[in-house]
C-alpha cells in the first residue's frame, strides 16, 4: 500500500517525463531529411525585379521559397503557426533585423503538406530599418530565410546585398 505522501511524487514524475519527452521532440516524430526540401531567399526592389542593390529610401521584398525536392509528398511540422522567417545581418554578422521580431505567433504545431517538386513562396516587406526602427547605414549586408525547426535544408544560403547611400544611383542592369 502507498502512502499518500508518495503519490504526489509519482503525479511530479509523471509531469517531469511529459516535460522530457516533449522537449525531446516525441519519439514518434520523423526527422525530414535534408534532400527532402530547399529553401531558397530572392531579394526583390520595390519595381518587384530581383536584385542586390537598394537605395537607401527602398522598400525590400524578401521571398522565402521553399520546394520539395523528392518525388513523394512530404509533409513540413513546424512547432506553431510561423511558417517562415527573414533574417538581415550587418558585414559583422550582427543580426539587425528579423521579421519575426515583435509578433505573435499561435502555439499549435502546423503541418505544411508540399506535392512532388511543389514550391511555395512566403514574402515579408522589410523598410531598411533596424529592430528599433532606425535607417541601416549604407553598406554591405546580408540576409537568410529559413522555416522555423530543426529539419536540415530549411534555411537558405545567404543573400548578400548592398544599401546605398541617399542620392547615389544604381548601378545599370546587367541581364
Amino acid at each position: 500500500m502507498l502512502a499518500r505522501t508518495d503519490r504526489p511524487l509519482c503525479a511530479r514524475c509523471t509531469v517531469l517525463l511529459w516535460f522530457v519527452l516533449a522537449a525531446a521532440g516525441c519519439a514518434g516524430e520523423e526527422t525530414v531529411a535534408a534532400p527532402h526540401f530547399e529553401t531558397r531567399l530572392v531579394l526583390k526592389d520595390t519595381a518587384g525585379r530581383e536584385s542586390n542593390t537598394f537605395q537607401h529610401s527602398d522598400r525590400i521584398t524578401l521571398a522565402v521559397i521553399i520546394r520539395n525536392r523528392s518525388n513523394a509528398p512530404r509533409t513540413l511540422t513546424v512547432p506553431s503557426s510561423q511558417t517562415y522567417d527573414c533574417i538581415v545581418y550587418a558585414r559583422d554578422k550582427k543580426e539587425v533585423w528579423r521579421w519575426s521580431a515583435g509578433r505573435m505567433f499561435a502555439q499549435v504545431i502546423t503541418e505544411l503538406t508540399f506535392a512532388p517538386g511543389e514550391s511555395r513562396t512566403f514574402t515579408a516587406t522589410w523598410d531598411l530599418t533596424d529592430r528599433t526602427g532606425t535607417p541601416l547605414s549604407p553598406g554591405d549586408y546580408s540576409a537568410v530565410g529559413l522555416v522555423p525547426g530543426r529539419a536540415p535544408g530549411l534555411t537558405s544560403s545567404p543573400v548578400t546585398f548592398i544599401i546605398r547611400p541617399p542620392g547615389a544611383k544604381k548601378p545599370p542592369r546587367t541581364n
